[in-house]
């Protein structure tokens, strides 16, 4: 395959309105991922109909190189009550979906959108499995993808600033229907329903995530090959939304039952039981949560299922000064130093693991030092140029466009 070259040619990243505080924020740091590689970028909100066909005149001139947009921002389009406009039957441009979420998470969307050049990111690399199982007949490809981290406004003086806050989480709980298991009482079989229980097991003691965990039930079962485990996939969304619920309450308590001074910042902890322990701020913006890393001396994170990948928090935190003591994750222990750029836990050992967190309150040398050793691995390798580079790379391998 010969490699088209694309030097002037732009790249555009499709946005659009939702509910997740997260959408601007994260479209906009792409955006500027690739503008620091240099390259030529429209920035098109999917709301504006003068932007959106002046980034299509650019299609139909053969000036676009490939197009990215958050879930399947960009991909499909209402032109009517009941008409659909599907982008890629009419140019034939590849589109990189940056996913927000696992795939099995049912707001997350553009996993099944057509597009005959389609390449999906994925937050954990057990995702990558299950998409082939779920869209067999899909064209797309994969690439493992994190988010990236992001800075506040004031990160040139990361390490100069005053750190207000000791420790901080700042996320909602999490989940519709709590810590209940959905699957019982939903005409689920009685068979089934026990194997998703021992699945939910394994995954309140193990740093695991549903997809590799229920991966892991079947086979101990005997149960192996891949039509058991796609007779299953209906039921990841019920055991997504039981884990992540529990893991994070589960977490926070982790920190109040060993008398750990936290700042949390979301909705939903008035009403948790430990409430009392907790100091209280309600939910904030993404840039108010930017900034709030920068000020904290701890950020404190479950890894949202991701245990074979992370969550952007974890980055954020290191970009923006502070330590990041996370839930476990193999991805972060072969990208960072446990005890030097980062410290975590599991869900066996926690309330050992978590008395770091008063040594590191206690000694302001100790934990500068990790911070500082975290922050030069996190700009190195954890921005959005950096995930900019991965995309252009995945996007010349596979399709021949350099840009």
């Amino acid at each position: 395959m010969m490699t088209e070259k694309n030097a002037d040619k732009y790249i555009i990243v499709f946005w659009g309105a939702g509910n997740h505080p997260s959408l601007l924020p994260i479209s906009m740091g792409l955006a500027d991922g690739f503008r620091e590689l240099g390259k030529n970028v429209a920035f098109c909100d999917c709301t504006d109909t003068e932007c959106v066909n002046a980034c299509f005149d650019l299609m139909r001139a053969r000036q676009v190189a490939f197009c990215a947009g958050l879930n399947n921002f960009g991909m499909i389009w209402n032109v009517g009550e009941k008409e659909i406009f599907k982008t890629y039957k009419e140019y034939d441009v590849p589109h990189v979906s940056i996913m927000l979420d696992t795939p099995y998470n049912k707001a997350v969307s553009g996993f099944d959108d057509y597009c005959p050049k389609h390449i999906v990111t994925l937050l954990d690399k057990t995702a990558e499995e299950y998409v082939r199982l779920a869209y067999p007949d899909k064209a797309g490809k994969a690439i493992f993808l994190p988010l990236a981290g992001m800075e506040s406004d004031n990160a040139e003086d990361v390490f100069a600033r005053e750190r207000c806050y000791d420790v901080v989480v700042s996320a909602s709980t999490w989940g519709a229907g709590g810590t209940e298991r959905q699957w019982h009482g939903n005409g689920v079989s009685s068979r089934v329903a026990k194997i998703l229980d021992d699945t939910a097991d394994y995954l309140e003691v193990n740093a695991e995530g549903v997809f590799a965990a229920l991966k892991y039930v079947l086979q101990a079962r005997g149960l192996q090959g891949d039509e058991y485990l796609r007779r299953m996939l209906p039921y990841c969304w019920d055991l997504l939304l039981y884990i992540k619920s529990y893991r994070r309450l589960k977490a926070v308590e982790l920190l109040a039952r060993n008398d750990i001074p936290v700042d949390v910042f979301g909705n939903g902890w008035d009403i948790v039981p430990f409430a009392g322990k907790l100091k209280l701020h309600g939910p904030v913006s993404y840039e108010q949560s930017l900034e709030i890393a920068s000020q904290a001396k701890i950020i404190f994170q479950d890894q949202a299922e991701f245990n074979h990948g992370a969550h952007d928090r974890v980055f954020t935190g290191m970009l923006n000064g502070a330590v990041v003591v996370s839930e476990f994750s193999h991805y972060l222990a072969e990208e960072f130093e446990a005890g030097r750029d980062l410290f975590m836990f599991d869900w066996q050992n926690g309330d050992k693991q978590v008395q770091v967190i008063h040594e590191l309150l206690a000694d302001e040398s100790k934990r500068l030092s990790v911070a500082v050793s975290a922050y030069g691995k996190a700009v190195r390798r954890h921005r959005w140029a950096n995930r900019a580079e991965r995309i252009l790379e995945a996007v010349d391998v596979l399709y021949g466009v350099e840009v």
